[in-house]
């Protein structure tokens, strides 16, 4: 049973609360610490982490549609939360390792150890969630996501304001804040089922195997793509105190209508339950017609903002360019429409069998990142706005030839 478009809704509206506290958390971040070494370590760590972090994308791409007929059978849940376990903590430590061996910053390893945990507990997070979604336990999905957002907030005003960790030390409030919200809201919603997961599952009988090729394949893909945000924090990073927090805070609000609109799961649900590739096509336009009035007016709203605030907002988090924050802004809404309809054709590929071929695309994408960073932030001196320019021009491509591939060619066929 496909979930219902009126759902969607309802989710899209409660991420539009969770992104709004996501907002309130960077505005905090920004006013208190500033464009300093302190977030740029941060946001440079969390990027590293996002390695281990994609080990729920993993699950969801290679098994998601298993959970059709395994949904309710703790066997197999069991199992696989036992393989996605071992997988996560093998990747902390190989990031870690290479991080240790490249002589990294300090402050990026602490920060990467204290993300490591974090993105541990919230892969376990989001794989019960998919396993709700299969059960149709809607209203534990929207519950986890509004409180998560909610305690995110909560915790880092009391960790920061109670100077818990002493001055020198204060950096670890922002890591350790989204470690103790997740870790609340995992006991809370999911301690119980996971006791009933592990009391009553045996992993021993089920018969489901792990499909070694696909598996790495699929693993090759999202570490590629995970790569490019890697890669533009690193270029960025030799770029002067403040850059990377200009580039991500310049994206925040962007990237927040992304989120507030993001459905690509449930787009992957749906889909995986359908029969034909021309299902898939009709669901795949559906799911864009519904997106773009939301899209739209979201821009609208930034753009207006923007223009109005910019000046205030400037001076109330104590930064000096609004000329390049308002680029980085508008180039970036450009630049999350693309990214939007690529989370949807990356899923689409995935169902189309088409897995050999996104792989190709994926690796192409990253080496012309590197390129084109090099070549606008470098060779054209245009520093931060070059790495957002290369992550614009690898997302138009990714979005133009998935539309051939999967699109385009089919309708020539036809």
């Amino acid at each position: 049973m496909a979930i219902s478009m009126d759902f969607l809704t309802k989710e899209i509206f409660v991420k539009v609360f969770t992104t709004s506290m996501v907002l309130l958390r960077a505005a905090y971040l920004l006013y208190f610490f500033g464009a300093t070494a302190t977030l740029d370590s941060f946001f440079l760590a969390k990027a590293i982490v996002g390695l281990v972090a994609l080990v729920s994308i993993l699950f969801e791409i290679v098994y998601s549609s298993k959970l059709v007929t395994f949904k309710h059978d703790l066997n197999f849940i069991k199992k696989y939360n036992i393989y996605i376990g071992r997988i996560a903590l093998l990747i902390s430590v190989i990031a870690l390792a290479l991080a240790l061996i490249s002589g990294t910053e300090k402050l990026v390893i602490i920060n990467m150890i204290i993300l490591s945990i974090w993105a541990i507990i919230s892969i376990n997070s989001n794989y019960y969630l998919l396993i709700y979604r299969y059960q149709l336990k809607n209203k534990r999905v929207l519950f986890y996501y509004s409180l998560l957002s909610l305690l995110d907030v909560v915790i880092l005003v009391v960790l920061h304001k109670l100077n818990i960790f002493g001055d020198s030390l204060s950096f670890l409030a922002l890591a350790m804040s989204l470690v103790m919200s997740e870790a609340i809201v995992f006991l809370l919603l999911f301690s119980k089922y996971t006791y009933k997961v592990f009391s009553s599952g045996q992993a021993a009988l089920c018969d489901e195997k792990l499909p070694v090729v696909y598996f790495f394949k699929v693993l090759g893909i999202l570490v590629v793509i995970t790569l490019i945000d890697i890669t533009d924090k690193y270029f960025l990073s030799f770029m002067g105190e403040g850059s990377i927090v200009y580039y991500v805070y310049g994206l925040k609000a962007p990237l927040i209508i992304r989120q507030s609109l993001d459905i690509k799961s449930n787009f992957f649900v749906q889909i995986n339950e359908l029969k034909t590739l021309d299902e898939v096509r009709q669901v795949f336009f559906k799911t864009l017609k519904r997106l773009a009035p939301f899209f739209m007016l979201a821009a609208l709203v930034l753009v207006i903002v923007v223009e109005v605030f910019g000046s205030a907002i400037i001076s109330f988090f104590k930064l000096d360019n609004l000329l390049l924050l308002k680029k980085i802004i508008y180039i970036g809404v450009i630049t999350v429409l693309f990214y939007m309809v690529w989370d949807l054709f990356y899923r689409y590929y995935y169902r189309s069998g088409k897995i050999d071929l996104l792989l190709k695309v994926a690796f192409i994408g990253f080496v012309l990142n590197i390129i084109f960073n090099y070549i606008f932030a470098i060779s054209l001196k245009l520093e931060v706005l070059g790495v957002l320019i290369s992550t614009f021009s690898i997302y138009c491509f990714y979005t133009v030839v998935s539309y051939y591939n999967l699109i385009g060619v089919n309708r020539k066929n036809g």
